[in-house]
């Protein structure tokens, strides 16, 4: 049986019910950021098609699910991604047009990596998992999410 183990951030959000100074979260933070694991090739952007499956599909973590089968994003439970989507949920910001809205330059691509990778990097207590740190998600799977949100293709920019 393996051992629920909290790191540095987890313990300090959780001992101060989500909240600590801004000197503790500014030192938590870029802990946070300095671990985020960019892709080694430069390569961030897959294939938005698979990130929307990853996307709409909420398996993961939960003593239900068969052992060895991907985890999904389930990122429509806290955020708009597309406009025809019927079903989202409001925790988290919209996320419709995003890449049209931000474009695709090398700031907004290690931005929009590291923040699904460890969202703890901005904001330390943050709720949204924190995909990559965590290996919730593999590499290839935060790279087709990366093309969900930036591909100019994607339904997400049109």
């Amino acid at each position: 049986e393996r051992a629920v183990s909290r790191d540095e951030v987890q313990r300090a959000c959780s001992a101060n019910s989500g909240k600590v100074s801004s000197a503790t979260a500014g030192i938590l933070q870029r802990e946070q950021l300095a671990a985020v694991k960019y892709p080694a090739d430069n390569k961030y952007l897959g294939s938005w098609q698979e990130g929307e499956k990853i996307a709409q599909n909420g398996r993961g973590l939960q003593s239900s699910d068969a052992v060895g089968a991907p985890n999904g994003g389930n990122c429509y439970a806290c955020h708009q991604i597309r406009k025809d989507e019927i079903a989202y949920g409001t925790i988290g910001p919209s996320l419709y047009q995003y890449g049209k809205l931000r474009g695709d330059s090398e700031a907004v691509l290690k931005y929009t990596w590291a923040k699904i990778y460890n969202a703890q990097a901005f904001n330390a207590c943050s709720n949204m998992p924190r995909f990559g740190h965590q290996q919730i998600l593999t590499e290839q799977q935060l790279r087709d999410v990366m093309a969900l949100l930036l591909d100019p293709v994607s339904p997400v920019n049109k």
